[in-house]
């Protein structure tokens, strides 16, 4: 009798205490009449939570495009009671509206899908399908356009910038939103023509946050502004390279250089590039439109001359830092450069030097070389004499070239330095 007791409570304990976490079956009346008495009491906060757990839980709600119009009117109802904070200047809490805004638009955009989707599946039943809420999505929206604009704005000038991003997002990807259209297909936004505009806000705040689909999804609008263009071209180039797109990094790269020259970052970063990528001679092209546009610049003249040695255009070289020490008598870089271009023209020649001393060009050929030693020598002493504590310039080059020139008492003088 005890046991038929015990069992008898526990099975009572099991049916009136369902298993903790087993799944209510929707009712969507228990929902709507919820929603309801929580929207007459004016707990609105309530009133969408009840909304937003029934679609989060139910896959009959969250298809139903009226459960979206009804949380549309308790979000708009949010609002409200912060819009009169504001305007009565009483405590108002700026980040709920915005967000509370937001979330509007995000559900707003949502009801107006599920309708579609609802009207699809109608006909393809063969049955009649009306549209009965995008109007009035549209008109619940619409006026806080300008809310939203300023919501990216308040949130960028606090440095929030993924938060910055999100409102500027939703502003332009609205401005021709379904929503806003008349039977006519008119647009009801009356918007300033501000897309350019709002697209740099949305790349700079992109950029910011590191999110870098948002730069390249606004980077072409933003390139509009002819203001900003060299801004949002570095952007887009740093953006790409982030993303690991050489090609779109360089393409935009050249778009800049090409452009804009005298902006430095196109100009290095384009030689950095091709340069640590073996092509010279792509590299050496840029330095040679900066050295036509700004032939007073030493160091365009002195990259030139870099460039040309690693193409093996020595005499082009040596003209390059020819012009660089016309430019500035004293660049001790530039008279050791020519140093080194003339110690490696004298090691070519003694290379293929094999005449035998009875051939008549012999002591020709001997003396080339010899005055090659004798051009290094004078640039590698020049090189010394304005930058003489710079000894990685010229000493090893003056210690072979004193060497072979049997000036044994100068290069007995280089014995001091280390």
């Amino acid at each position: 009798m005890v046991q038929l007791i015990t069992i008898f409570i526990l099975l009572f304990t099991l049916f009136a205490n369902p298993v903790h976490g087993a799944e209510k079956p929707y009712k969507r009346s228990s929902v709507v009449k919820s929603y309801r008495t929580c929207m007459k009491e004016k707990n609105f906060a309530q009133a969408r939570q009840v909304l937003t757990d029934a679609m989060r839980e139910h896959p009959e709600a969250a298809a139903d495009a009226q459960m979206y119009r009804y949380k549309l009117d308790a979000l708009d109802a949010l609002i409200g009671v912060e819009n009169r904070k504001i305007y009565l200047n009483s405590k108002p809490d700026t980040v709920s509206f915005f967000n509370y805004m937001y979330e509007l638009y995000v559900t707003g955009l949502q009801c107006d899908s599920a309708e579609q989707q609802a009207m699809a599946t109608r006909e393809a039943e063969g049955k009649k399908a009306q549209q009965k809420l995008r109007s009035g999505v549209g008109q619940t929206l619409l006026p806080y356009r300008k809310n939203l604009l300023n919501a990216g704005k308040y949130y960028y000038t606090k440095k929030s910038y993924a938060d910055a991003f999100r409102f500027f997002d939703m502003y332009v990807q609205t401005k021709s939103a379904d929503v806003f259209q008349d039977t006519k297909g008119n647009s009801l936004v009356a918007d300033p023509d501000d897309e350019v505009d709002v697209s740099v806000l949305s790349v700079l705040s992109a950029y910011a946050s590191s999110n870098y689909s948002g730069v390249t999804s606004y980077l072409s609008e933003s390139l509009k502004d002819e203001n900003l263009r060299p801004q949002m071209l570095e952007i887009g180039v740093k953006t790409y390279a982030a993303l690991t797109d050489t090609t779109q990094a360089v393409r935009l790269l050249e778009q800049g250089f090409e452009a804009y020259p005298e902006v430095e970052y196109f100009y290095v970063t384009l030689v950095k590039h091709y340069n640590e990528r073996g092509l010279y001679e792509q590299a050496l092209q840029k330095v040679q439109r900066m050295t036509s546009l700004k032939p007073q610049q030493r160091d365009y003249w002195y990259v030139a001359g870099t460039e040309l040695v690693l193409l093996d255009r020595y005499d082009e070289a040596l003209q390059s830092f020819q012009q660089c020490i016309d430019i500035k008598a004293d660049d001790a870089e530039a008279w050791a450069s020519m140093g080194s271009i003339h110690l490696h023209q004298a090691h070519v020649a003694y290379e293929n030097f094999n005449l035998p001393k009875s051939d008549p060009s012999y002591n020709k050929q001997k003396n080339a070389i010899t005055q090659l030693y004798r051009q290094a020598c004078n640039a590698f002493e020049q090189s010394r004499k304005f930058d003489e504590a710079n000894t990685s310039l010229w000493l090893e080059g003056l210690r072979e070239t004193y060497f072979k020139l049997n000036r044994g008492k100068a290069l007995k003088g280089l014995e001091k330095y280390k």
